[in-house]
């Protein structure tokens, strides 16, 4: 019995790992070759034949025509991974950052980031950014914790349409976001994504800011 239990967790964790790379692949490239699949996975040809087949099989992936001999996750396939949204400005990225970002990945599979725009930051801070929003998508991209970075809108009303393009499970909170829950909520309601779990993450460093460690800089930095 045991043996069959850790077999079944064995095959869940590995579908899982399959599954988000497909995931990934398909929003990234709107679908991927057996190659593309078979270099993120760092397999044999002949393993990622035999994993695509079986995918195939379970209706967690399917052909395309537009190219031949592409595959894109399917919605079974995305109904399978655990889909969380977070985001916020990460200007200047620090162990704060990371630790919300570790946090809010350990809710679910996939962690989606969103990066608010120049204007965004302005409007709700005064200034602008030090580092422009596709510099700031880019550094998040190199992170392993982030699966997939999406550039917010300076049109706050947008973040409305990414909740449906992307169809999250759950949306996270920064300990020191303004957004409350409860008005986050009263969104979701209004486009029927009321089923839409909101959490919101502890300080685990409080005193990890971008705010205070621009501050700093201000401080300590010298003309020359």
């Amino acid at each position: 019995m045991n043996d069959k239990i850790e077999n079944s967790e064995l095959f869940q964790r590995l579908l899982k790992e399959f599954l988000k790379v497909t995931y990934k692949l398909t929003l990234k490239y709107g679908s991927f070759s057996p190659d593309e699949f078979r270099k993120d996975l760092k397999r044999t040809q002949e393993e990622t034949k035999a994993l695509i087949s079986v995918l195939r099989g379970m209706g967690m992936i399917q052909s395309v025509n537009d190219p031949i001999g592409n595959f894109r996750i399917t919605t079974g396939g995305v109904n399978n991974l655990k889909v969380i949204l977070t985001g916020g400005v990460f200007d200047i990225v620090h162990l704060g950052h990371i630790k919300t970002l570790e946090e809010a990945r350990d809710h679910g599979d996939i962690l989606l980031v969103v990066v608010a725009s120049d204007e965004t930051v302005k409007r709700s801070k005064g200034r602008l950014p030090i580092n422009s929003q596709e510099s700031r998508m880019v550094l998040l991209s190199h992170l392993d914790v982030v699966d997939v970075v999406l550039k917010g809108s300076p049109d706050p009303s947008k973040f409305l349409e990414i909740i449906e393009e992307y169809q999250p499970d759950t949306i996270t909170l920064g300990y020191d976001q303004f957004l409350t829950e409860a008005k986050l909520a009263e969104m979701l309601t209004k486009i029927e994504k009321d089923h839409i779990e909101i959490i919101r993450l502890k300080a685990t460093i409080p005193d990890e800011k971008s705010s205070q460690k621009m501050k700093n800089l201000d401080e300590y930095s010298f003309d020359y």
